[in-house]
């Protein structure tokens, strides 16, 4: 299925960076969050130069583990292709007490599903291909090497950005908007007197590379207590390129700087593999370490200035939320700049994007923790009552949930100033709520078989439970009111499985019937990142139309109407 997407836009002066101190947004910090906003922007037709102080993409594996959510969101900047052609996709884990198996789990998936729970990849393949995607639209998206912010300022118009490329003489940079993406020891939060808050722990994991053949399946794989190193928890992932991801916990007497040294790290991982039966020839690639960090900033928008990925916090590998709740984040916030810098919305849009993504972190910051203390307990008490789970798991699956390692899922945003009021609730048997991600859904067209999840990305979209094309007259009106710039609103009429799609789509196998629990007649209205925005049984259209215009655009009206409700 095609999305439509709106044409290139450059705005004055935004052209080749060296020849163009000016553009609509700054994004410092050339990793996979800063690309993927990038690219996101560039395909909302938003120019925007992003500025990394790293002289090319990162090396070793680091983050790894691409949820079906984030796969999602590239595929709304065409990255998905390139991602699918190399990554390993899984979607099941095994966990192991000393040598003996406890927790075999399967992540929710069936064949209908466009992607697998998740795709193993390393870090520098993302982005890699991130930035090519990015540079398939032209100038929008610019990059910048080796170059680092060394001072900002905030102006009434826009920000002031000193950035310094090598020896050469400082520049000066101005932009509407800066998005920091420049990672834990970010240089903009510095220079804005931020500091993230929250709890940093003790243990410590040398995280190992290796190239290896191997025939096992691509799954996470844990030992906690394993015989090849006593105390310890290991984990491991298949990696591209015949590569084994592999951490493994330090004893806290353990120094770790002779912890990283190759002739300390790689006995131990010769023992597990032995240990394993993976008996080929090995040799290692990188080798680094790392410590977990439960850590936030109360608020990622200051000003003409937002924070974004581990510049504005910092969560624990364990359940691979990094990565992923970083590349929400650039959804999030794409198309809510797109909408303020075309002027279809007011400024204070932004401020959901802080009110939401910081609500996200500290329920992703909830979960690390749990996983952290139970991949590496912090005091004897913790360590006492995670082994005793674990012998428990051995004979007990009642136990076996305690041990599920939980890995990263879509946070909902039941608060969220962007939710329109359920007051149709009861006519909804289950179903999405607003504030939840929507549902995936298989759906038949004229022109074949596609993904509800393929139409977001690029506009609101208003999904029309019906068996006719009555009330066209008011979708399209709403759509038309919906419609943010070139953020175009669509609609997409679903007839119920079985029956004629002429003017619209079937619900093949009744999904999004099911999913968002619509009656026939009902209308759910999706954010451009794949949000529910609201949901009506029977939607007055002329009212709709001024009433989520209004909030949406975060405009005054609909301030009024909020003090009014209240």
């Amino acid at each position: 299925m095609n999305r439509q997407i709106p044409e290139p836009r450059t705005p004055p002066g935004a052209g080749a960076p060296d020849a163009a101190p000016h553009c609509p947004v700054l994004i410092a910090g050339g990793g996979p969050v800063g690309l993927t906003l990038a690219a996101l922007l560039a395909w909302l037709g938003v120019a925007s130069l992003v500025i990394e102080a790293d002289a090319g993409h990162c090396s070793g594996s680091r983050a790894v583990c691409i949820s079906r959510r984030s796969l999602e969101i590239l595929s709304w900047a065409d990255v998905h292709g390139a991602l699918l052609g190399k990554g390993l996709p899984w979607a099941s884990g095994r966990s192991f007490f000393r040598n003996e198996q406890v927790l075999q789990f399967r992540m929710p998936s069936d064949r209908t599903q466009r992607f697998a729970p998740m795709l193993n990849l390393q870090q520098y393949y993302l982005e890699q291909f991130v930035f090519e995607a990015a540079r398939r639209r032209g100038s929008l998206a610019q990059l910048r090497w080796a170059t680092r912010v060394v001072a900002l300022r905030q102006a009434e118009g826009g920000v002031e950005i000193e950035v310094q490329a090598g020896q050469r003489p400082p520049q000066t940079l101005t932009a509407d908007y800066l998005v920091a993406c420049d990672g834990a020891r970010s240089t903009v939060r510095e220079q804005l007197g931020l500091s993230l808050q929250g709890v940093q722990y003790d243990g410590r994991y040398v995280i190992v590379d290796i190239e290896q053949e191997t025939q096992r399946e691509t799954e996470r794989l844990a030992w906690f207590d394993p015989p090849s190193n006593p105390g310890s928890t290991i984990l491991m992932h298949r990696q591209p390129d015949k590569v084994w991801r592999i951490d493994y916990q330090l004893r806290d007497d353990e120094d770790p700087l002779e912890a990283v040294k190759p002739e300390n790290v790689l006995p131990r991982v010769q023992r597990h593999l032995t240990m394993i039966g993976e008996h080929a020839p090995w040799k290692a690639l990188w080798i680094s370490i790392y410590n977990a960090k439960c850590l936030t900033l109360d608020r990622y928008r200051h000003g003409r200035v937002l924070l974004a990925g581990d510049a504005a916090h910092l969560v624990p590998i364990f359940g691979v939320r990094g990565l992923n709740s970083g590349l929400d984040d650039a959804a999030n916030l794409a198309w809510k700049l797109a909408a303020v810098l075309e002027g279809a919305a007011d400024p204070a849009l932004l401020d959901t994007y802080s009110d939401e993504r910081v609500q996200a972190a500290r329920e992703n910051i909830v979960y690390g923790a749990k996983s952290t203390e139970f991949m590496a307990p912090p005091n004897f008490a913790f360590s006492l009552m995670r082994d005793a789970a674990l012998r428990l798991a051995r004979s007990d699956a009642r136990v076996r949930s305690l041990i599920n390692p939980r890995q990263t899922a879509p946070v909902a945003y039941p608060g969220s100033s962007l939710n329109a009021p359920d007051i149709a609730a009861a006519a909804f048997e289950a179903g999405a709520r607003p504030g939840e991600p929507a549902p995936e859904a298989l759906l038949e067209s004229a022109g074949g078989a596609f993904h509800l999840t393929q139409a977001f990305g690029a506009g609101m979209v208003l999904l029309h439970f019906t068996q006719a094309a009555q009330d066209g007259a008011g979708l399209t009106a709403l759509c038309a009111a919906l419609q943010m710039g070139s953020l175009q609103a669509r609609a997409l009429r679903i007839h119920p499985a079985g029956t004629s799609s002429a003017g619209g789509c079937t619900d093949l196998h009744g999904q999004a019937a099911q999913r968002y629990g619509a009656p026939l007649g009902a209308l759910v209205v999706v954010r451009p990142d794949g949000y529910v925005l609201g949901r009506w049984a029977r939607p007055d259209w002329a009212a709709l139309g001024e009433q989520l215009a209004a909030m949406i655009r975060c405009s005054t009206a609909h301030g009024a109407h909020k003090a009014q409700a209240a």
